[in-house]
């Protein structure tokens, strides 16, 4: 079979018996990602050591998030049992999938099985450690700013990076690792990525659930009912609502981008081992990989642009992130060059094209959910004439927002593509001399040959997006940072100057545009992941073909090209249930949310009749009460959604085969897409809005508008933080899914031998 001896075998005689046979692969696998990862490891413990040494005060904001800390750990303590019960049982169906990398088919299963274990456990930490770190940062960025605001938001910043480093570290160090273990055996790597994306998927939907659950209770009750502040210590959900912050946008977001640029690597490398196949040339494979090891350098690199402007802070966010860019895009373009001479010019245009994709996201959401823009302004300026109206108008901006991303999204895959086929005809005449024999003597048809090489264009685009990735994460956990910082000074009363306070929220404003900024960027990253996968799919299916026992004739497969079309009912069928399955997935999370928020807001309202002198601030609240009301809620509705998911996805591979499964990917990106632009975005509208008001428009706190505004609030806040964020995880879990029991899906495929046409 292709896994288990050809292929493989004539990779490692190339490269490991001979390494100076391809002296550049050396240099990227052998020197330029182990010194990232040294160099990032060395920066980690410089910034644990920065963080550490922050003086340390004692009152009642440290006692407040002594109570996030421990509500944070103890909620992600029993995600983990949730987890390890769910990587048991897809342990077995995954280890059968890779009976056949080895040629001792138990150590196939059991290797797969140990890896996709190491995926999933590795997600999990680094997301663990990252949320640890912000809920301790939080009381020190405080502290921090009562002498110099400056150095409060440095500190927020560094606390972030400690996720943005560890995420990209630790999957770059796993993979690495591998790779070197099995001697190049890139399928056995696979379901790394897979257990990543189940991991992200638990940490994202989970978190969503237990973070919007407390706030709306906390909102619904708390500043609307009872009239008090935000961030009142005698609103009993308020611990809650900021343990939330966390568990959902560090734990959560964390996980999420560590999956995306896993897939991306591992579908770059599965996509390059076939270019191996056609060229003999193994750089492909370490591209992708060493791409995304040096983009760590540009998270560094924004350290120098560290300072804010309180009077317009939002700048500080556009210094950072231009300069990330700037930066990387010269790392993509010397690259470029040193790996593949003058037509490295055209991998270049590709790389730059996901690059730019991206940083143009950033701009749409900040188009759309900024106060100061049209659509955020219209929801707030509606919240005069009443909840309703408010509602209307931030659906309204929701949908507005999602026609020119996807537009931008879909050009830049044409882009990307021609990119790489043109390299790809380049390459041809100047290093192949215009012959097409792969490595074992057979002619390789022209066509397919280009098709690959386009499909790569897409991979460097889809690599070089997440080249920001530590950096955007960095921003991403500097938001709950910096709104637990905000609460906890709230909550503080006299410990806390009103000039403190003020410096503080304006920071926290800053947070909420940065949260909004990663949550568009996770989708397009999520966008050309599952893009790559999807194509690496169509052309593992083609070279599959061949070495499998198949009830569909192998023909269908070997021409799956040609016939993938789109007017037979079964591969429509396969778009349609793609396209819906995302809107039957946030049913089920909104439902989740719904049923947490009922009981949230009943044991609210329970402690402020019972507890004698509660809304005056003469009692204490039972905050931990509301925390495991959250945490039970998350835990017992998570399953659903995810195991959902999974069956969909194994039940339509099993019945159908993989021409169903390539449309029912096709309809799943694009419903993806939509769902989560339209949930992020219109919900971060109707959160920006209020946040307008709050500061004095319409009236400011207390007004109608502020009542009308709350509202809306509630409703955009399950839609951006839990329902919208799961979507990328979705996207990419059903194509690593789809990618992982690619052989079984094409050994079955019952139905489609009976209503083909």
């Amino acid at each position: 079979m292709i896994f288990e001896l050809p292929v493989i075998d004539e990779l490692r005689d190339s490269l490991f018996k001979d390494l100076t046979s391809h002296p550049l692969f050396f240099v990227c696998l052998c020197i330029i990602i182990p010194l990232t990862l040294v160099f990032s490891f060395i920066c980690l413990l410089l910034i644990f050591k920065k963080i550490k040494h922050v003086e340390k005060n004692n009152g009642k904001m440290r006692e407040i998030s002594n109570y996030i800390q421990r509500g944070a750990r103890v909620y992600l303590s029993q995600q983990g049992k949730v987890l390890f019960v769910i990587l048991a049982i897809l342990f077995i169906p995954v280890g059968l999938t890779g009976i056949q990398f080895l040629e001792v088919p138990f150590l196939g299963f059991m290797f797969t099985g140990i890896i996709f274990l190491i995926g999933a456990l590795s997600s999990l930490l680094a997301g663990y450690i990252g949320m640890t770190t912000a809920t301790r940062t939080n009381i020190l960025v405080v502290e921090a700013s009562m002498k110099d605001p400056n150095e409060g938001f440095k500190l927020a910043y560094y606390g972030g990076m400690i996720t943005g480093i560890l995420n990209i570290s630790l999957f770059i160090l796993g993979i690495w690792i591998i790779l070197l273990l099995f001697n190049g055996n890139i399928y056995l790597i696979v379901g790394f990525s897979f257990g990543a994306s189940v991991s992200s998927l638990l940490a994202q939907v989970g978190g969503g659930i237990f973070t919007k659950s407390a706030d709306m209770g906390a909102d619904l009750v708390g500043k609307y009912e009872m009239s008090i502040k935000e961030d009142d210590p005698s609103n009993p959900a308020i611990i809650a609502d900021l343990v939330g912050d966390n568990v959902g946008d560090c734990a959560g977001r964390g996980a999420d981008l560590f999956e995306s640029a896993s897939s991306d690597v591992i579908g770059g490398m599965v996509l390059g081992l076939i270019l191996f196949i056609i060229t003999g040339e193994p750089i492909f494979i370490i591209v992708n990989f060493t791409l995304i090891a040096l983009g760590m350098f540009s998270l560094f690199f924004t350290t120098l642009f560290l300072k804010v402007n309180f009077n317009k802070p939002s700048k500080s966010i556009w210094k950072v992130f231009i300069s990330s860019t700037s930066l990387n895009a010269l790392i993509l373009f010397f690259l470029n060059i040193v790996l593949f001479g003058s037509i490295g010019i055209y991998l270049f245009l590709a790389s730059f094209t996901g690059l730019i994709t991206v940083f143009i996201s950033i701009l749409f959401t900040i188009y759309y959910t900024d106060i100061h823009y049209k659509h955020t302004r219209k929801v707030a300026d509606a919240s005069n004439e009443g909840p309703s109206i408010n509602i209307l108008a931030g659906i309204s901006a929701g949908l507005y927002s999602t026609f020119w991303p996807i537009l931008i999204f879909g050009v830049a895959v044409v882009i990307s593509f021609q990119c790489g086929y043109y390299f790809g005809i380049l390459y041809h005449e100047s290093v192949m001399n215009n012959h097409l024999i792969n490595i074992f003597g057979e002619n390789v048809d022209y066509s397919f040959y280009l098709i690959c090489f386009g499909i790569w264009g897409v991979s460097m685009a889809s690599s070089s997006s997440d080249t920001i990735i530590s950096t955007v994460l960095s921003f991403d956990t500097f938001g709950p940072i910096m709104d637990n910082a905000q609460g906890l000074s709230e909550m503080g009363g006299e410990e806390a100057s009103e000039e403190l306070k003020y410096n503080l929220n304006q920071l926290d404003a800053v947070g909420n545009t940065t949260k909004a900024i990663s949550k568009g960027f996770a989708l397009v990253c999520g966008g050309f992941s599952s893009i790559v996968l999807f194509l690496t799919f169509l052309i593992n299916v083609h070279a599959l073909a061949p070495e499998l026992n198949t009830l569909i004739p192998k023909e269908t497969f070997i021409n799956i090209f040609v016939n993938l079309e789109i007017f037979k009912p079964l591969i429509i069928f396969g778009l349609l249930i793609g396209f819906t399955g995302p809107f039957l997935i946030s049913a089920m999370i909104l439902r989740a949310v719904e049923e947490g928020a009922k009981e949230m807001v009943q044991e609210v309202r329970r402690q402020y009749r019972e507890i004698p002198g509660l809304k005056e601030g003469l009692s204490k609240p039972d905050y931990e009460k509301c925390i495991n009301i959250s945490a039970k809620s998350a835990l017992k509705k998570l399953t659903q959604p995810i195991f959902t998911v999974l069956l969909i996805t194994l039940s339509i591979g099993i019945l159908f085969g993989p021409l169903v499964v390539a449309g029912y990917l096709i309809g799943n990106l694009a419903g993806c897409l939509i769902v989560g632009l339209f949930f992020s975005i219109g919900g971060a509208s109707f959160d920006n809005a209020k946040k307008g008001i709050e500061a004095g428009l319409y009236g400011g706190k207390g007004s109608f508008a502020h009542k009308s505004a709350i509202v809306g609030d509630t409703l955009g806040d399950p839609l951006k933080d839990s329902a919208g964020p799961s979507m990328n995880i979705i996207i990419t879990t059903i194509n690593t899914m789809a990618l992982t029991f690619l052989p079984l899906f094409m050994m079955t495929g019952f139905l489609w031998v009976l209503f083909s046409i």
